[in-house]
């Protein structure tokens, strides 16, 4: 499996084809409750939309290169900065004070401008908040087909902490959604050795999970100020772990 997933990481680098470099555009949405949040567009011209939760706008130093190796790839990005906007700090428990709402306002923005295919990307505890969007969109538009996928990197979906022994109790969101979803978790975490069982849950409402392991990484690797040799060379390409990641996210061919 992590032979194929190099295999696969390294077809997209090489073969990826590259389109002139766009200028990335900060604009601003009012959420249905009032708030006004930033959100930096990375734009392209190529076919896919990846919105990001709950993002900086971009303003981290690998989160900007990434979203501009994406779009000269032909990958719009999407990156809001839903923190700011509500003055929350950057702590993982504040993901459960952003209503489901507010990803159901970004998601028609991205629907009503624009018409190419939308992917989802989150990471963390922030997977929850994606997920809960998700099954609300579901419900809400159960014919609409513009969204095409999600990817969780080293998604954390726990609800409070494993019990030793017992099999893990997840977030209310797990296993409510349909959209096909893609997986990543880091080869050093102790999540690796869940991801079976996370992956058969994530499948119970529908949804068709893929998963893989990230060898010799932890999660969070790309923020990380003591990162290793193999997570600083994955932070560099992590480009092109996301569109690997799309690549499993394709829809099959006619």
């Amino acid at each position: 499996m992590l032979k194929n997933l190099v295999t696969l990481l390294l077809a997209v680098l090489l073969v990826a084809p590259l389109s002139a470099e766009l200028e990335s555009e900060l604009r601003e949405i009012e959420m249905p409750d009032g708030t006004d949040i930033e959100i930096r567009i990375f734009p392209a011209d190529g076919d896919r939309l990846l919105l990001g939760f709950a993002c900086d706008a971009g303003a981290g130093l690998h989160e900007e290169e990434t979203a501009k190796a994406l779009s000269e790839d032909g990958v719009e990005v999407w990156m809001p900065d839903m923190l700011t906007g509500y003055m929350l700090p950057k702590l993982k428990s504040s993901v459960e004070s952003i209503a489901t709402e507010d990803v159901i306002a970004l998601l028609d923005m991205a629907v009503a401008e624009s018409d190419k295919k939308i992917y989802l990307i989150a990471s963390g505890p922030d997977t929850d908040l994606l997920l809960r969007g998700v099954a609300l969109w579901e419900e809400l538009h159960p014919d609409d087909d513009r969204l095409k996928g999600a990817i969780l990197l080293f998604p954390r979906l726990n609800e409070g902490k494993p019990q030793p022994g017992m099999p893990p109790v997840y977030k209310e969101s797990v296993g409510k959604t349909k959209l096909d979803l893609m997986l990543f978790e880091g080869g050093r975490t102790p999540n690796r050795w869940g991801i079976k069982h996370l992956s058969e849950s994530l499948s119970a409402g529908g949804s068709t999970v893929h998963s893989k392991v990230i060898p010799s990484v932890r999660g969070y690797f790309f923020k990380r100020e003591d990162a290793n040799l193999p997570e600083e060379t994955v932070t560099f390409q992590l480009a092109g772990l996301i569109k690997a990641g799309l690549f499993y996210l394709r829809e099959p061919e006619q």
